[in-house]
């Protein structure tokens, strides 16, 4: 194992890593404030948009079909042998 007794020879022999791993924290820091900074309402944000089907009130619609009769086969199941 190498230790690192001399930073500044460190950082001479390797700008362009230690460059580089500065302008990743950089960018993740700045991806960070503009994720916290975002208004969820002002981007359409889905959880927060009611949908047009849902009557006033919240009540669930009523079904178009009736469910069917108790025994009938589910869609998609398999077939009885």
């Amino acid at each position: 194992m190498s230790y690192n007794n001399e930073p500044g020879r460190a950082a001479r022999n390797h700008p362009a890593a230690i460059i580089a791993i500065v302008l990743a924290l950089t960018v993740a820091g700045l991806a960070l404030l503009w994720w916290m900074a975002a208004d969820p309402v002002a981007q359409n944000d889905i959880n927060r948009i009611g949908s047009p089907e849902a009557p006033e009130g919240g009540a669930l619609p009523a079904p178009a079909d009736p469910p069917p009769p108790l025994g009938t086969p589910a869609a998609g199941s398999p077939p009885a042998n």
